[in-house]
């Protein structure tokens, strides 16, 4: 547990929690929070893809999300999202980039001045922003002289303040050459703030010119920005999914959403199939695996007693079982008391409830089985010995499952697609599903420490289909009827990857896919998911990640921190 990124990534999530309660008080919009870095409102992406308000992880501080609040809650209070969609220019991804800058502009430049807090918020943030793309270095070429010129002299216009006297000289040039581009419309766009019906056209007609002049610029370009220890970046293209992803529904099992501008699909499920792990792998081979972990563990310094004692307090919760009668103390037993009379000196006649500590939890580990996690192999045997050993000894229901392929480049159901006629676009997954049972409910103890270690055969990694596994690991869950709370725990070095499927379908559709589902099982289903990234930040694609550096070993720290997420989180608010 011991990667470096882990507090930076604790720190951005506490800004981001702290940035959305922020929007809320101030919108009145009870659902607005953060999602892989990503602000939202429900279901609804908000729009964050005007340059001064895309955070930058390392440099941003919390001045610099308090604006970023308030330019959220400014959007949401005076800008109709359907009217702003309808006009902008889609279709020129860097038009709609400086539509979208242009609204933002609008509606903080309409900051309520009883808000002077929020106006100052606002200013330091774009002050903020200009200093950092000074020391990029990207002012150093054309293309960045131009966005900067852009910056102050619309944001000067419509906010009707000057440009400070100390950058004037860095956009001479440039607004030179600007000026008699920009100067009519940004008067008009100045006088029409309030009204956004007659704002709109005016701003969409203005970067449509913009475009082509930017990307006029970026084809004669020659210099490049000189290298700087400043991790800031620009993006020309406005952030993918700002005009939405529609939310996965669920009915009876089946889950359909839309992901990358198309409905999700499979080419064809014929060759899916479940399997048990130990299936795949040579009894002898399960065996000789067997004796090796047994001989690392045996070496451990450790006992898992801690670990068993941890649990317990986190998930354990007091039930009723029964009565104690003969107390000395407690309620009356009304049926004994004739023997008061009969022998006064015995006072036993009292009853208590008794209450016995019970399981509140059933946990699932769903494990990543992709061909970059090979060389973990024996390390992921060990975690989930050790974790089974936990949960067993503390008399927590619990499943290991994992999840892979059952061919590389596609199998079958790619080689069905390229013979069919015509090779229909978009053809969903192709490739053949095999998830993995190392340890279910139901198998005997000895079944099951003899099964996980099928996980330390190389052959068994290949590629992955993250979003249908984790729908799969939930399903089973959900299948257990009782009032528990489910918690799965993926293990993953990265987002799904499958060569025959990305490369028939569009850019992002798994990547897609496995963000709709953790979006509906956690906020539809009450499934708690925990990302557990081995050497990788999950956070772009899981609400709730920690990491997990394997290079070093299974370590009792390790598990202690994954054993913590339990007691601090809960069963996710349903919507």
């Amino acid at each position: 547990m011991a990667a470096p990124e882990t507090r930076d990534w604790a720190r951005r999530h506490a800004l981001e929690a702290r940035t959305a309660a922020t929007v809320r008080a101030l919108s009145r919009q009870p659902r607005v929070h953060f999602e892989a870095g990503r602000p939202w409102n429900g279901d609804t992406p908000l729009p964050n893809g005007a340059p001064h308000l895309q955070t930058q992880p390392g440099l941003d501080d919390p001045p610099a999300y308090r604006a970023l609040a308030d330019a959220l809650a400014l959007r949401l209070l005076r800008s109709d999202a359907r009217l702003h969609r309808d006009r902008s220019p889609a279709q020129d991804p860097v038009a709609a980039l400086i539509f979208e800058w242009l609204e933002q502009w609008r509606v903080e430049a309409l900051a309520p001045e009883r808000w002077p807090g929020m106006r100052g918020n606002l200013r330091r943030r774009f002050e903020q922003w200009l200093f950092l793309f000074q020391g990029s270095g990207l002012i150093e070429t054309r293309t960045g002289q131009h966005l900067f010129c852009l910056a102050l002299m619309a944001r000067s216009r419509l906010f009707d303040e000057p440009i400070p006297e100390r950058l004037e000289d860095l956009i001479e040039s440039a607004r030179y050459r600007m000026g008699p581009v920009l100067a009519a419309p940004l008067a008009r766009l100045r006088r029409l703030r309030e009204d956004q019906a007659a704002y709109a056209p005016v701003a969409a007609e203005l970067a449509a010119a913009l475009a082509r002049w930017f990307q006029d610029l970026i084809g004669k370009e020659k210099k490049r920005p000189p290298k700087r220890h400043l991790d800031f970046s620009v993006t020309l293209l406005p952030p993918a999914g700002d005009e939405g992803e529609a939310a996965g529904q669920g009915m009876g099992g089946a889950f359909v959403e839309e992901a990358a501008g198309s409905g999700y699909a499979v080419w064809t499920r014929r060759h899916d199939r479940i399997v048990e792990a130990a299936g795949l792998v040579r009894t002898a081979l399960l065996q000789d695996y067997r004796r090796r972990l047994d001989e690392e563990i045996a070496r451990l310094p450790w006992s898992l007693s801690r670990l068993v004692q941890a649990l317990r307090r986190a998930l354990f919760r007091p039930q009723p079982s029964g009565r104690l009668f003969s107390q000395d103390e407690g309620l009356i037993d009304g049926r004994r008391l004739a023997q008061l009379i009969s022998s006064p000196d015995d006072h036993r006649v009292f009853f208590r409830e008794r209450d016995e500590p019970v399981a509140q939890a059933r946990i699932t580990l769903l494990l990543d089985c992709s061909g970059s996690m090979r060389h973990h192999g024996p390390r992921l045997a060990l975690l989930m010995d050790l974790l089974a050993r936990v949960f067993s000894r503390a008399e927590v229901p619990f499943e290991l499952l994992g999840f892979t392929t059952g061919a590389w480049n596609g199998g079958r159901p790619a080689r069905e697609w390229q013979a069919a006629r015509g090779r229909p676009a978009h053809p969903g997954r192709l490739n053949e599903l095999q998830h993995l049972v190392f340890w279910s409910e139901s198998m005997p103890r000895q079944q099951g420490r003899l099964s996980l270690t099928a996980v330390m055969k190389p052959e068994l990694f290949r590629e992955g289909i993250d979003g249908e596994a984790v729908q799969w690991a939930c399903e089973r869950l959900l299948a257990r009827r009782d009032e528990r709370r489910r918690i799965l725990w993926v293990v993953s070095d990265g987002g799904p990857m499958d060569s025959a499927t990305s490369l028939a379908n569009p850019p992002g559709f798994l990547d897609a896919h496995l963000r709709q589902v953790v979006r509906h099982y956690t906020r539809e289903r009450g499934v708690e998911i925990l990302a557990i990234g081995v050497n990788q930040d999950l956070s772009g694609y899981y609400p709730h990640s920690i990491g997990l550096d394997l290079e070093g070993g299974v370590t009792m720290q390790a598990l202690q921190a994954l054993i913590g997420t339990l007691s601090r989180s809960g069963p996710p608010a349903r919507r």
